[in-house]
Parts: structure tokens; C-alpha cells; sequence
């Protein structure tokens, strides 16, 4: 009952930090959002948030009465709320300690490398060897046995692209004069792709939520790995010239944007257990736009 209650209140927290965020960002006049510190276009609150939407609901219908998968099986609840909870200090830790070095006049260059690096030093390497052998711990996510595993995300990945790309909300596509040669283009999206796509859905979605799930719920879990996922982007977007006017916005605008792309995200990991669904889902938030150049 205890642990019920817990939950419930870490879940209308979350849920209050989100409301709180999105009017904020309205109050104060700030209806558009940049993507990434290096955009100079603006995406307007509802091309952040209609996508996810949509591909929340359609997780939702598809398949209508799926099975409810287990998060940890086989570990018990004392041991999943410690890893959790160190979990959850980690994924708070690094970008706070990233975001003293933006404080503390760091060049953007030199906090864009770090934050890339530290991603898998920290995420990958460090979990890996605190939480071995149960490091992933959710059996057959790299091959689910059932096959409404692998069609079921698909409807909803599907619809997550095309609102995010050519739909009626999709914000202005990249010009590829934003961009640099074609190799360098290349290097940076396979970068991109094995420290963010990857490594990001790895720790956040398939190690800490999974965990958290069995602590707390599956909806305390989501919105609260979302708000953990939005804080990653603190570093990247408070550096000097990408604040939207201080830090109290820079905060509400990475937790509208990226936060709700994470409880996207966070459902899509909750309902089909299928890395691959995960990883396809961040290709398309971060590499589906190339291919418009």
C-alpha cells in the first residue's frame, strides 16, 4: 500500500512538472522550440507534442488487449528499487555535473565531445559493471518471441515519422546549407546514432525504466525516466546563446520538447519490450531529417 501511494505521488508530480512547463513556455510568449543548440529554426509546442501523442495513442490500440509484459523478471522488488535508485542518481548526476562545466565557461565544443563521450563511459560501461549479470535483465528484447512484438510498434513508429516529417505539424525541414560536407555529415550521424539512438535507449528506456516499472508502476516509470531523459538535454541546450531567457525556461522548454518525446518513448518500451522499436523510434528523431537534404 505504501509503495502504491509512493508512486501515485511521484506520478501526479510528474505529471505537475509537465503542466507546469508547458504553461510557462506559454505565458511568458514562447511558443516555439529549437530542436538542438546548432538549429536556428524554431518548432512550434505543437509539432513537439502531437507526434507523440498520436504514436501514444496508437500504442495504445495496437494490438487492442495486449499482453502485459513484466518488467525484471526473476529479480526481486529490494534489489530492482536499489539499482534504480542508483540509476536514477547517475542519469541526474551527469548532466547536472556537464551543466556546471557549461557554467563554469566550458567551450561548446568541449561540452558537445564530453556529453557524447560520458554517454557511454557512464550509461554503457559504468552500469554494465555495477549491475552485471542482470544488466539488461528483460529476457528476448533483442529477439522478442511473439509476433505482435515486432508488427504491433509499427503502426505507431509509422505515424511518429510522418507527423515528425511531412505532416501538418512538421516543423521547417533542414536546409542543407545548416549542414557541412557530406563526410563529416556521415561521421556525425553515425556518432549520433551509436551514443544517442543507441546508448540512450539502452540506458534510459531498457535499464533504468524496466527497473523503476518494478519499483514503481508502469506510469510513475515513464514519466518519470521521461523528466530524467529531458534533463540529459540540459548541457547541450543551456549553453551560451541557446537558453530561451534562463535557466527556468531552458528547463520547461527541454521538458515539453524532449520530455514528451520520452514518455513516447517510455510507452513504446512499456508495451512491446522490442529494442529494435526503441531504436528505430530515436533514428527518426534524429536522423529522419537528413534524408529531406
Amino acid at each position: 500500500m505504501q509503495a502504491r501511494h509512493t508512486a501515485r505521488i511521484i506520478l501526479i508530480a510528474g505529471l505537475g512538472v509537465f503542466a507546469a512547463a508547458l504553461v510557462g513556455l506559454l505565458v511568458s510568449g514562447h511558443h516555439g522550440l529549437r530542436p538542438s543548440t546548432d538549429s536556428t529554426d524554431l518548432i512550434g509546442l505543437d509539432d513537439a507534442i502531437v507526434p507523440a501523442l498520436v504514436g501514444l495513442l496508437l500504442v495504445r490500440l495496437v494490438p487492442p488487449r495486449a499482453e502485459r509484459l513484466d518488467a525484471m523478471p526473476g529479480m526481486t522488488r529490494s534489489t530492482a528499487a536499489r539499482q534504480a535508485w542508483q540509476l536514477v542518481a547517475i542519469a541526474a548526476g551527469l548532466p547536472v555535473a556537464l551543466y556546471v562545466a557549461v557554467l563554469a565557461g566550458a567551450p561548446d565544443e568541449t561540452v558537445g565531445g564530453l556529453w557524447a563521450l560520458s554517454k557511454v563511459l557512464v550509461f554503457l560501461l559504468l552500469t554494465w559493471g555495477l549491475f552485471r549479470p542482470d544488466w539488461l535483465g528483460t529476457p528476448g528484447i533483442w529477439w522478442p518471441d511473439a509476433g505482435w512484438r515486432w508488427w504491433g510498434p509499427l503502426p505507431a513508429l509509422a505515424a511518429f515519422a510522418l507527423l515528425t516529417s511531412v505532416g501538418p505539424v512538421a516543423g521547417q525541414h533542414p536546409d542543407a546549407a545548416d549542414y557541412p560536407d557530406p563526410a563529416l555529415l556521415a561521421i556525425g550521424a553515425t556518432v549520433t546514432f551509436l551514443t544517442a539512438n543507441v546508448t540512450e535507449e539502452l540506458f534510459y528506456r531498457v535499464i533504468l525504466q524496466t527497473r523503476l516499472e518494478a519499483v514503481l508502476g508502469r506510469w510513475a516509470a515513464i514519466v518519470s525516466t521521461a523528466l530524467l531523459f529531458a534533463l540529459l538535454h540540459l548541457p547541450t541546450h543551456g549553453q551560451t546563446g541557446s537558453a530561451l531567457g534562463g535557466l527556468p525556461l531552458t528547463l520547461a522548454a527541454i521538458v515539453v520538447f524532449q520530455g514528451t518525446t520520452g514518455v513516447f518513448l517510455g510507452y513504446l518500451w512499456s508495451r512491446y519490450r522490442n529494442v529494435w522499436a526503441q531504436i528505430t523510434a530515436h533514428t527518426i528523431i534524429n536522423t529522419l531529417p537528413l534524408v529531406f537534404l
